[in-house]
């Protein structure tokens, strides 16, 4: 029963975004930073998949600095500093330098930076939510299409490109259109029970077996389309999170990679919480790190 509990509060939300309590649970069930990077690098060890990963890290942690920006907004309207923002930074690179020491020290300055980042970017950023998420889109594709040019082709499955592309672009353009063919209005005396039936089958599918795939593929698209059609930030910036993990899939399926969260499905059920939370708490650091890894493999390979 614990195990399912700790799976649900994992997946009923955005996997790769924290709050304050998520480093502390990984620190009382979770696995050590040493595990994570082991899992992490078994299916990211191509330079494409690991360019486009920066760029999934980039999506993930803006959205997630967003979300907790709107929920401060919401929650402590009079307090300017934004507790739910600051104490997720403060735990969350504390964590980080505390329990990755293993890191290189520029890896764990990235992480560090790039939280920072995000945490000061987020107020700037909340009111332009549909323009971010399509520069980021943008700089994905931009990202790969540099990849492929830069003589990387051999690591891209060209057909995965091509139509994962098309695919998210697809939805991007459907969600600004959306508004000119229904009318959100009919919606707005419901928001609420719109809310709660949003979450009780979000709450449902982080309870089944293998959660992953139906939370990113609810999140990601109803949460979306709910978000376009209320105007609410929260549940944008929310569906956003899940908009990360799917180009973080895309990603891997144009590596011929399987993403880390997918293959620890076939573990037991209680390490596979523990591994899957060491995963997505240590992400920040484990992405980089990967780069450090690769380019040291890289410059051994021509050196023998």
């Amino acid at each position: 029963m614990a195990t399912l509990v700790l799976q649900s509060s994992l997946f009923v939300a955005p996997q790769f975004y924290c709050f304050p309590w998520k480093p502390l649970i990984n620190a009382a069930i979770g696995d050590s930073y040493a595990v994570a990077l082991k899992h992490f690098l078994v299916n990211h060890m191509t330079a494409s998949n690991l360019a486009l990963h920066i760029v999934c890290l980039v999506v993930q942690l803006t959205g997630n600095f967003c979300l907790l920006r709107v929920l401060d907004d919401l929650f402590f309207p009079s307090m300017t500093f934004g507790p739910l923002s600051v104490s997720t930074f403060v735990v969350w690179v504390g964590y980080l330098v505390l329990y990755s020491t293993s890191a290189p020290l520029w890896v764990q300055f990235a992480s560090v930076w790039s939280l920072g980042a995000a945490l000061v970017a987020a107020p700037i950023i909340v009111p332009h939510g549909e323009l971010m998420s399509l520069i980021l889109l943008g700089t994905f594709i931009s990202t790969l299409l540099l990849c492929y040019l830069a003589g990387f082709r051999h690591q891209l499955n060209l057909g995965a490109a091509i139509c994962g592309s098309l695919f998210l672009v697809a939805v991007q353009a459907a969600w600004h259109y959306l508004p000119a063919s229904i009318d959100g209005a009919f919606l707005q005396p419901h928001i609420f029970h719109v809310n709660v039936a949003f979450g009780v089958f979000m709450c449902f599918f982080s309870l089944v077996k293998n959660p992953l795939f139906p939370t990113v593929a609810y999140g990601y698209l109803v949460g979306g389309t709910l978000a376009t059609l209320t105007g609410q930030s929260w549940l944008f910036f929310f569906s956003y999170g899940f908009f990360g993990s799917v180009l973080q899939f895309y990603s891997h399926l144009l590596a011929s990679e399987i993403p880390t969260l997918m293959a620890l499905q076939n573990e037991h059920p209680a390490d596979k919480v523990r591994y899957e939370y060491a995963h997505v708490v240590f992400f920040p650091n484990l992405a980089f790190h990967g780069i450090n890894v690769y380019a040291s493999a890289t410059a051994f390979s021509k050196l023998s």
